[in-house]
């Protein structure tokens, strides 16, 4: 009996090997699908996307990078204060001793610390754009104490609605014990710094006038090395040293305190320290809120 001799086509390729090549074609290709999916999946779960960018948007409310409460306390432990009276009881302190103290206390103050106690600025009211709005945005302190929407500079505080309420009826309202203005970034680029403040002691002289609150005043931030080559910000630290330069002199004219919090922010060479700022080189990261209130704490406690 004769033997069926398989279809092939004029390569001699049979459908059998045909059909074989385009079921492993496709089970790679499936393959390939779903090892690019779990890829771009990790890959847009593990990046690091600002909250928010430039001046334009508000951040989102995740939870901030936080550090230990302990690690830069002020307050001496039970067991150093024993250690410290005792040692004081059996022996004088050498010199070296008595150095090695203070540079110990020096480092201290100088490096800022995360703590802060939020019943203190439960009576206190933040006036400032969309970098003050992540105080309350990241939950450290209740939308009540602020004051503060994308925009908003030193001219525009007493003429803007913020949720119906305008300054003055906020100012009415809450009756804050403390003031806290931190204004300028959004305008230092395009307006005049000699207008800024201007417009800042305008703004000062109508708090004083029509209420108690002590009110301090907040250098602006820098920015980082990278928003500044950004000419979209118009942000240099040039112009913002400037602005701060010419506020403090205003404002050590008034009966408003001048707070350098620019200083805490910078690093080595006046650029907004990477450690605080969130990648559009502008807006505060959730954790130097935090640095914020603790080191206002101090200043003004």
């Amino acid at each position: 009996m004769a033997t069926k001799k398989k279809k092939t086509n004029k390569f001699g390729i049979t459908p059998s090997v045909i059909f074989l090549n385009l079921t492993v074609l496709l089970f790679l290709f499936i393959v390939f699908f779903f090892a690019y999916n779990v890829i771009k999946e990790d890959t847009e779960t593990t990046s690091s996307v600002p909250p928010f960018t430039a001046v334009t948007e508000k951040p989102e409310t995740s939870a901030p990078e936080s550090k230990p409460e302990t690690e830069n306390s002020d307050t001496p432990s039970a067991t150093e204060s024993e250690n410290s009276d005792s040692s004081d009881i059996s022996a004088p302190e050498s010199d070296t001793s008595s150095e090695n103290s203070e540079d110990e206390t020096s480092s201290d103050t100088d490096t800022p610390d995360t703590y802060f106690d939020k019943d203190y600025f439960e009576d206190a009211l933040f006036i400032g754009d969309s970098i003050s709005t992540g105080i309350s945005l990241y939950g450290f302190l209740d939308s009540e104490n602020v004051f503060a929407t994308q925009g908003l500079a030193p001219s525009t505080v007493l003429t803007t609605e913020i949720d119906g309420k305008t300054f003055s009826d906020k100012i009415a309202s809450f009756k804050p014990d403390k003031i806290f203005i931190m204004l300028g970034t959004n305008s230092v680029g395009y307006a005049d710094a000699e207008y800024l403040v201007e417009s800042m002691e305008t703004l000062i002289s109508d708090i004083t006038s029509t209420c108690k609150s002590k009110v301090y005043v907040l250098s602006i931030p820098p920015v980082t090395k990278d928003a500044e080559a950004d000419q979209s910000n118009y942000l240099t630290i040039e112009a913002i040293n400037e602005y701060n330069k010419k506020l403090k002199e205003v404002v050590n004219g008034t009966s408003a305190e001048f707070i350098d919090f620019n200083a805490v922010l910078s690093d080595a060479d006046g650029y907004f320290n990477e450690d605080y700022a969130e990648m559009d080189g502008i807006h505060f990261m959730g954790s130097t809120y935090q640095v914020m209130l603790s080191y206002l704490q101090k200043q003004t406690s």
